[in-house]
This record gives structure tokens, sequence and C-alpha cells, in this order.
């Protein structure tokens, strides 16, 4: 059962931020414009390829998708815009667990644009919102075992290996075993530290 707490928390989710010169727009608010240009990029092929789904994602799809949003307590995305009105990429909150301060997380860049840097751009602020924010316990994410260049990444800013789910995802005829990789949340405090 959801407490006061959680129904705010949840609502704060919802919204937009701003962390230095970076707008994060919750899908609940985007434009036409910006949920059209996000159902192009997940349709992407180099986005897709590294998704669990590699179906093509219809109009009628994606509305219902985003639509749905404004009534799940489980699921978050936000757009990343920066200063200059360029979009980065999508970052997502995803199976939300308030009684056990636990999320995994979602992320994928701008395909149309090139940015240095914009995947660990990416994560801070996932990190901003799950632990700052939010104030997880931990956060978690899971990697296709073929995608090398995702799990150095991850592993680079701070994620550790905690696992495999073997022959999880199927793909193109083959099965893929799944990485699950998490990170605790270091900021927080350590309520039975050296008793």
């Amino acid at each position: 059962m959801q407490t006061v707490h959680d129904n705010f928390t949840m609502l704060k989710l919802r919204a937009d931020f701003v962390f230095g010169e970076y707008l994060l727009i919750n899908f609940v608010n985007l434009s036409a414009a910006e949920k059209e240009m996000v159902r192009n990029w997940r349709n992407n092929e180099q986005i897709k390829k590294h998704m669990f789904s590699e179906h093509l994602i219809s109009l009628e799809e994606h509305a219902k998708f985003t639509a749905a949003l404004s009534n799940d307590n489980k699921n978050f995305y936000w757009l990343i815009k920066d200063k200059e009105g360029e979009y980065l990429g999508v970052i997502s909150l995803n199976r939300a667990d308030l009684s056990n301060m636990n999320a995994f997380l979602g992320i994928y860049s701008n395909p149309d644009r090139k940015t240095p840097g914009a995947g660990s751009l990416l994560v801070d602020c996932l990190k901003k919102i799950a632990f700052e924010k939010w104030n997880l316990h931990t956060l978690k994410l899971e990697v296709i075992e073929t995608n090398v260049r995702a799990v150095d990444f991850y592993a680079k800013a701070g994620f550790s290996d905690e696992g495999r789910l073997k022959q999880f995802v199927l793909k193109k005829g083959k099965w893929h075993d799944v990485i699950i990789m998490g990170m605790v949340n270091r900021n927080e405090k350590q309520e039975n530290e050296d008793l």
C-alpha cells in the first residue's frame, strides 16, 4: 500500500529537473514533436540492437506507452536537453521499489548527434535523481552480454558485476546471457556502521 510520502515522491519524479545546464524533461511532459523524436531514436538500429525487444515501435504503441506513464508508479523516463536546446539522450528509472529503495536504470544517447561524454552525463543525471532526489539505496542495470562496450562503460561509471541471467534474451535465433550490474548509494548514512 502506498503512503502519502510515496505518492508525493511519485509526483516529484514525474516532474522536470534542472541539473546545472541540463533540463531533464519527464516523458509525461514531452511535446508531440519530442515524443516523435524519442520514438525515432528508439527505432534507430544503433539503439534497438542493444534492447531486449528489437521490434519497430509504431506511433500508436508509443502514444499508449507515454500516456500510461502518467499512472505508472514503477517506471519513469526523462529526455535530456542542454542549454543550447540540443537533445542528448534518454534516461529512465524502472521497476522502482520504494519499500526496498531500489530501481533499474536505462539510458540511450541521441543516435543522430554524437556528443563526447554524453553517456557519462546521462548516468550522472540518473545518479542525481536516484541518490540525491529519491534517496535510493541501490541502483541496478541489465545489459546483454554482447554489448561489451556498455559493460565496460558501466564498470568505469562505478557499477559492479552482480550476476548473470543465463540465456535470458533471444536475438536473431540465438540465446544471450544478461549481465546484472549494480551500485550502492555511497552518500547515504550507514545505520550499522562499526557497532
